[in-house]
């Protein structure tokens, strides 16, 4: 097995201003481009779990997304700061459970947890191409 420097109620924090870029409308939705889109919302709180796990994993490892629990509670306007703070809340062995806030200046806009696997990078890229041998086969 190998070693993860990470500690239960380590804390990362994100902040920025949310930008056209991050509207709905980005996102094909027309109507409410003024308001940060729940896609750029959840980005952001991803972007916060892996900064906080970064490189204290081994090298030729990789944390990856299994589950991921939205509830998204206040719209937010352009202009406006964001910050995500993900904080890991469990480990067990290669799974990590956070928690995630996001607040905009007026409060909190979201909330989340999300559950990531520690995996080999090789043995993930593996995988995938095994499945798209198996892909290749049926079309053929």
């Amino acid at each position: 097995m190998f070693r993860v420097n990470l500690e239960v109620g380590e804390t990362h924090r994100l902040q920025k201003r949310v930008q056209y870029e991050d509207s709905s409308v980005s996102f094909g939705r027309s109507g409410i481009e003024t308001l940060f889109s729940t896609t750029a919302l959840v980005q952001l709180m991803i972007q916060a779990a892996v900064e906080l796990v970064g490189d204290k994993i081994p090298k030729d490892y990789v944390s990856v997304m299994q589950k991921m629990e939205l509830t998204h509670l206040n719209p937010t306007l352009q202009g406006v700061f964001v910050t995500a703070t993900a904080e890991l809340v469990e480990i067990n062995h290669n799974v990590l459970k956070f928690k995630i806030i996001c607040h905009d200046e007026l409060g909190i806009i979201a909330e989340a947890t999300q559950i990531r696997h520690i995996v080999n990078k090789q043995g993930l890229i593996n995988r995938a191409h095994q499945r798209a041998e198996k892909l290749e086969e049926k079309i053929q």
